[in-house]
């Protein structure tokens, strides 16, 4: 007896089937959905991993006896390390280099005659004598080139080298030359400036003409004939993918293209030419750097999250019991005033530069994820400006922005192709990553020794045994000057020669002040360290007496320009020490100055000797760059103070811009709170320049008291 009929059988396995299928498409779906949400976060394209172990490219770079040991050395220092392969220097054959590490080929008979043609020709076949089994690939540059060994890899992984290429960028002569470089309507070569990559199979088959292509030139240009050579006995020409002229970057119109780093247009460009400023090569090196550490926080996080499940990214990652908890948002607008909260110089001000790069960089990343499907799909976003945003920071999270955008919506698939302008709101999270901890002092011994194995007990000892002179210009004001020595005898002990004073002394005119100050320098020359340069009757210039008290000391001594009118603490002497760091880092701490005492609430001025950085009693100085803290040969380097200066103010700025342009200098500011100017009337002189007297009658507009405070006073008379 049959149990089911055969329909009935066939009915039910089909049902089954179905389910399964229906399973697996959707399980498939969230799959391929999940890596594509992945990749387009981290990378814009997979990249293609080549064999461990394998030489993947052979660089030559033609450089000449001049530039062996700046441009080519600069090289050496930094992309050559991150090439898959191989670097070397070719070079005439009587050139000598300052650095035995750097692998130079001197090539025989080859000199540095321009245009070098010749030294063309003999690298291309040294490098087929010596390498053609050793490598897949083999590139041409110059000592100005860029270049990002892991594009590079990337962009070799999808090629075959057992087929003849010739890949660069594809030129015709600029417009003096077009048409006069006997080439067909249809021939090209590749620019020689962005480098030039030949497949093994088109070095094995062009070597053997090299030597009779030489004997045939037509022109003076040597990358002219290196592609003509090729296309006559490879049968292949230049690439002529458009594409090629951002991967092979040429930038033949914008001087210093690469001043400040990597822009938009060529961060996805494998060599960036010309390059010819070594300063400039590192800069550039320091900018692709961030850009990889950028892209290995991103897939950090990715991968933290799919390890820890966190939870969808939202605007309120924390709850906030009350109202000073909640982290305000600033408003940005990048043509106009920027108003922000709980900031200095609020509520208006012009944009931060960290905030206008970093908004850069997001809008940049995140159109890339946008269009990183863009050829499947049949559109394609473009942006155009930013109307206005919002921002705020999360300590313990990362940073929250939200941008209202207009863009471009371009559909390129027919029937429906249309370009539209559109505007979206974007909400964009930078999170930030686990915190790692390290001391100020472990930090700042690494910095000056440039070892990681240093200690933080053997950063301290050598840091803060290091002597740090107070260069102190005084004319009069003898109670003043008392204050601060009895301030210095508190903080410091006596008789230690890790803290010594260089005072400047020029005479006040009032006889009994110029006693009392001799008379307070008699008492404290048996307790601390002291050094007097007597000035006399000469007049009084802030810059010049500051630098005739530099001008007593070792280079290497620490110096800390100061005035009377300052009260320091232990902690801030510990803080100049730590954060000056010779031939690399000036420290221009941020001082908080009293207002008038008539606008100190009561209490407050009662008790005057009790420092409060209460919004009546002053301000953090941010415009003033009078205090600094530099090492002599740093000061002796960048040029020191402007000594036409004569009179109140501008040598500091002077000073401060001076480090600011100096490439190997840095700049550290920071406000510090052991740093505090007492109160003290201004005179502004009418005699002095007119920039000078305007910058003192702004101090003393300053100084006098809080724009609150002021409101409060003037609302009596409202």
């Amino acid at each position: 007896m049959r149990l089911f009929s055969r329909p009935l059988v066939l009915c039910g396995f089909g049902l089954v089937l179905g389910f399964l299928g229906t399973v697996l498409l959707f399980s498939f779906k969230d799959v391929s959905k999940l890596v594509i949400q992945h990749s387009a976060r981290l990378s814009p394209r997979p990249r293609t991993s080549l064999p461990q172990g394998r030489n993947t490219i052979l660089v030559g770079i033609m450089t000449a006896a001049k530039y062996v040991d700046t441009r080519a050395y600069n090289v050496w220092r930094t992309w050559a390390k991150y090439i898959p392969g191989k670097v070397l220097f070719f070079v005439a054959e009587d050139t000598v280099s300052a650095y035995p590490e750097m692998p130079l080929v001197r090539l025989k008979g080859v000199d540095d005659t321009y245009p070098p043609q010749k030294k063309s020709f003999a690298m291309l076949r040294w490098m087929y004598d010596n390498h053609i089994d050793n490598f897949d690939w083999f590139l041409r540059a110059d000592d100005d080139l860029y270049v990002r060994g892991d594009l590079l890899e990337d962009f070799l992984g999808s090629l075959d080298p057992s087929k003849t290429h010739f890949i660069g960028q594809a030129g015709l002569g600029n417009s003096a030359e077009y048409g006069q470089l006997s080439l067909g309507p249809s021939e090209n070569y590749c620019m020689g400036g962005p480098g030039v990559i030949l497949s093994k199979e088109t070095l094995r088959t062009v070597a053997p003409y090299l030597e009779s292509c030489l004997s045939e030139l037509l022109t003076t240009h040597e990358d002219v004939e290196v592609g003509r050579c090729i296309r006559k006995h490879a049968g292949v020409a230049c690439t002529w993918n458009y594409e090629m002229q951002t991967l092979f970057h040429n930038n033949q119109t914008i001087p210093n293209a690469y001043s400040s780093g990597v822009s938009d247009e060529v961060s996805r460009a494998i060599t960036l030419h010309p390059v010819k400023d070594p300063q400039v090569m590192k800069k550039l090196h320091v900018a692709v750097n961030t850009m990889k550490l950028k892209q290995l926080r991103a897939q950090r996080i990715e991968l933290l999250r799919l390890i820890k499940k966190i939870a969808p990214a939202s605007l309120n990652r924390r709850v906030s019991n009350k109202t000073n908890d909640l982290q305000v948002w600033d408003f940005l607008h990048f043509n106009k005033l920027t108003f922000c909260a709980n900031q200095v110089n609020c509520p208006r001000h012009t944009i931060d530069m960290n905030v206008h790069s970093a908004t850069q960089d997001i809008v940049t990343q995140l159109f890339d994820e946008f269009n990183v499907n863009a050829r499947q799909r049949g559109r394609l976003l473009q942006f155009q400006n930013i109307q206005y945003g919002y921002t705020r920071v999360e300590p313990r999270h990362g940073v929250d922005y939200v941008l209202d955008m207009i863009l471009w919506f371009k559909k390129f698939r027919p029937p429906h192709r249309a370009t539209l302008s559109v505007r979206r709101h974007a909400y964009i999270q930078q999170v930030f990553g686990e915190p790692e901890a390290i001391s100020e002092a472990g930090k700042r011994a690494l910095l000056r020794s440039g070892e990681k194995n240093n200690t933080d007990s053997a950063g301290k000892n050598g840091i803060f045994n290091q002597v740090l002179y107070f260069i102190i210009p005084l004319k009069g004001r003898a109670a003043t000057f008392l204050r601060f020595i009895e301030n210095l005898k508190q903080i410091i002990e006596l008789n230690d020669h890790r803290h010594q004073l260089v005072i400047i002394l020029y005479n006040s005119g009032d006889q009994n002040e110029d006693a009392m100050i001799r008379s307070i320098l008699t008492e404290i020359t048996s307790k601390m360290m002291i050094k007097i340069i007597d000035m006399g009757d000469k007049e009084f210039s802030r810059g010049q007496a500051l630098t005739a008290g530099s001008a007593i000391l070792p280079d290497d001594a620490l110096m800390f320009f100061t005035d009377v009118d300052m009260i320091l603490s232990y902690d801030t002497i510990q803080r100049i020490r730590l954060n000056t760091i010779q031939n690399y880092q000036v420290y221009f701490p941020i001082v908080f100055s009293e207002f008038s005492p008539k606008f100190w609430n009561p209490t407050e001025r009662n008790d005057h000797h009790q420092i409060s950085y209460a919004r009546q009693r002053g301000y953090f100085r941010h415009f003033g760059y009078g205090l600094v803290s530099i090492y002599r040969s740093d000061f002796v380097r960048v040029g020191g103070f402007n000594l036409t200066i004569r009179g109140w103010g501008m040598e500091d700025v002077d000073l401060f811009e001076k480090v600011i342009a100096s490439p190997t200098l840095r700049v550290f500011r920071a406000p510090d709170p052991g740093l505090v100017h007492v109160f003290h009337d201004i005179h502004c002189p009418p005699d002095i320049p007119a920039a000078q007297h305007h910058m003192c009658l702004g101090s003393q507009a300053a100084s006098m008291a809080s724009l609150d405070s002021l409101a409060e006073h003037f609302a009596n008379y409202a």
